[in-house]
């Protein structure tokens, strides 16, 4: 059976080689998203800790059993003070093993993360999906999300 938990610092080498897949899966869409050599432990030290640490952050974990198959990590951000809403919350990592897939184990850790920012007054969230990954599409319009900005890009 599936839990979803807040991570703890025994989580974050295994949250770590996840960010990896992450980045390598990400990777297919897009060869911008290929690490830097040594970025995972600069993942871990200066990204994840302090999200773990930070009371205005959430990180999560799936775990079967013991083992790390999932993780998010989602933030209440700061807009500029030129707009009228002051805080929006943002999905910035979500992340589940392939072998772990379309079992609802995505379902299951956004719930946490909705309660989460409910608890918290926040009543937008707000994320980024690389538009080529038709599955992450898919699951976030499912959850009820829709267009908002495009992210443009060219290569010069």
């Amino acid at each position: 059976m599936i839990k979803i938990i807040k991570a703890e610092e025994r989580h974050i080498p295994n949250i770590c080689k996840l960010w990896l897949e992450f980045m390598q899966f990400s990777q297919e869409f897009d060869p911008v998203f290929e690490p830097r050599e040594g970025a995972v432990p600069v993942f871990g030290k200066e990204y994840l800790r302090p999200a773990m640490e930070s009371d205005n952050s959430l990180v999560l974990v799936a775990l079967d059993g013991e083992k790390v198959v999932g993780y998010s990590y989602s933030l209440i951000g700061e807009l500029s003070k030129l707009e009228k809403r002051k805080q929006c919350g943002c999905v910035h990592d979500f992340f589940i093993a392939k072998d772990f897939r379309r079992r609802g184990i995505g379902e299951k850790m956004y719930t946490e993360i909705l309660e989460w920012f409910h608890s918290r007054n926040i009543d937008r969230v707000e994320l980024q999906v690389i538009a080529k990954n038709e599955a992450a599409c898919s699951f976030w319009r499912k959850q009820g999300y829709d267009d908002f900005q495009h992210l443009w890009y060219r290569q010069i």
